[in-house]
């Protein structure tokens, strides 16, 4: 699932909890991540990982512009959320934007981390396992015309859930 969608799905569900602590918005926002990677959907290629589908085995690749690709996809994919959130929801005080920020990174902190664990971070195998646990098998990347309208269809009803 794209980080937008992450985003936006993690900003609709602690919309209740915008008021209350930002530490709470996080960690549901966070559990709404690997909730919504049950859900069949499309991914992007990640084009920097080598030995992508095997868990144990995989790692960034010798090349610099594939990395420097990846990193530019990740940070339009992720800003692109956090703008729609904000354009939709138009926070005028702190408590609003701090709300916002947890919904953007605790919907997005599993990805990241997941990336990092390409990199042999052993402290990170319990939440990579977790992470993989929750992710449905089901694959819609090799189907875009599938997956790609699916993926629209689950954020626009996050975005209208937001409003």
């Amino acid at each position: 699932m794209t980080l937008t969608t992450h985003s936006i799905i993690a900003a609709a569900v602690t919309k209740p909890l915008a008021r209350m602590n930002p530490l709470i918005a996080l960690v549901v926002a966070i559990a709404t991540h690997y909730l919504s990677d049950a859900i069949p959907h499309w991914d992007y290629k990640i084009v920097s990982i080598e030995n992508a589908e095997d868990k144990e085995n995989r790692h960034f690749g010798s090349s610099k512009s594939a990395i420097i690709k990846d990193i530019f996809h990740f940070a339009l994919d992720g800003f692109l959320g956090a703008i729609i959130i904000i354009l939709i929801t138009r926070p005028a005080t702190l408590q609003q934007w701090l709300w916002i920020a947890a919904a953007v990174i605790g919907g997005c902190l599993p990805d990241f981390l997941q990336g990092l664990y390409v990199l042999k971070l052993k402290f990170l195998r319990l939440p990579q396992r977790f992470h993989d646990m929750f992710h449905t098998h089901i694959r819609l990347g090799a189907y875009p015309l599938l997956g790609i309208p699916f993926q629209i269809v689950i954020t626009a009803i996050s975005a209208y859930a937001l409003m």
